[in-house]
């Protein structure tokens, strides 16, 4: 994992918010509230896994989606599957690390990089067959959430997927997450217009199987 970068550095404001709460979010919302069941249970649900894939998780957080899938994968015999994962703040990343030596898991690649500043994140880091991306929209501002689409587009090959899992607007989460973790929410007419406007027109709406999706709109896009 190289040294983070001064254009990276420079937005402390997300960094220093999850630097505090890293465990904290690993511990309640993965574990103890059922966010790491729920995404077990929708990747089996909609099977987005074949072999020898190329997958990005931009904004991993400590991880969760990459493990989730990485350990269906390994159930299913996929050992061809490459794993790439980035997020702004290295706190989270040290979990990720962690669980990736504590378990021993394989061809996982982590940086810490920002979506915003694609020349921080690895040149040959690019034509995915599938992005996901979790929590990751709410943190940047309104008037750049069409940039960071669109270098999320750039990244995805030709026919690619990208999965995003955004905060939905409502009493509920206007408390937790406006208050406590200062996110931005949307609405699902909100995200596909911006979607539209970068160039997606193969757009989805997935459902979680849980409490989940009265917080979580899961959206699909296809390239």
């Amino acid at each position: 994992m190289k040294s983070p970068s001064n254009n990276i550095n420079a937005n402390g404001y997300v960094q220093q918010l999850y630097t505090k709460r890293a465990l904290l979010y690993e511990a309640l919302y993965v574990n103890r509230l059922g966010w790491g069941k729920t995404l077990d249970d929708f990747f089996r649900r909609y099977n987005y896994l074949i072999p020898s894939l190329k997958i990005l998780d931009s904004g991993c957080g400590t991880g969760i989606i990459t493990r989730t899938l990485y350990k269906i994968a390994h159930e299913k015999g996929y050992k061809d599957i490459e794993f790439h994962a980035f997020d702004l703040t290295q706190p989270m990343l040290d979990i990720f690390q962690g669980q990736i030596t504590e378990q021993g898991l394989k061809s996982i690649e982590l940086e810490q990089a920002a979506v915003l500043k694609l020349d921080s994140i690895p040149s040959n880091w690019k034509e995915y067959d599938l992005i996901v991306s979790s929590a990751l929209l709410e943190y940047i501002p309104e008037e750049k959430i069409s940039d960071a689409l669109s270098n999320l587009r750039l990244l995805l090959k030709d026919g690619g997927i990208l999965l995003l899992f955004i905060t939905r607007r409502n009493f509920i989460t206007g408390l937790t997450g406006k208050l406590w973790w200062k996110t931005n929410l949307f609405e699902e007419g909100q995200i596909t217009s911006i979607l539209q406007d970068v160039g997606f027109d193969k757009i989805e709406l997935k459902k979680l199987p849980s409490l989940w999706s009265n917080y979580i709109m899961v959206i699909e896009v296809r390239k």
